[in-house]
């Protein structure tokens, strides 16, 4: 799931996903993204920006997702912020990124699930 506020950097990013053969759901904020998945849509994975439109913002979204649904891989991207604090909370990627980074990324959540 891409939860992106900013819809041109959600389209753009959902399309190179897609391109790349992956299977994108797209949210345009994190409470959106909350309440799909609560609601029992299947992720494999969440990509969200911190800062997202709402009261509900990205940090937030991965703090609830990972003590709710402990095996759902997060991670969190923001052009706007140091990621040290929001590494703490799952891997953060900083804007603006390659699609290929994101990947890999992705990847790396899944191989470490493995182990």
């Amino acid at each position: 799931m891409l939860v992106e506020d900013d819809a041109l950097v959600r389209l753009v990013t959902a399309g190179e996903l897609r391109d790349a053969g992956l299977t994108v759901i797209e949210a345009a904020s994190a409470q959106e993204a909350y309440d799909a998945i609560v609601a029992g849509l299947h992720v494999d994975v969440v990509f969200t920006d911190v800062r997202t439109e709402g009261t509900l913002d990205g940090y937030e979204l991965a703090r609830m997702l990972k003590a709710e649904r402990p095996g759902l891989a997060v991670i969190l991207t923001s052009g706007h912020l140091d990621g040290s604090v929001a590494a703490l909370v799952a891997p953060f990627l900083a804007k603006p990124y390659s699609v290929e980074t994101v990947i890999q990324l992705i990847q790396a959540q899944f191989a470490n699930e493995a182990s």
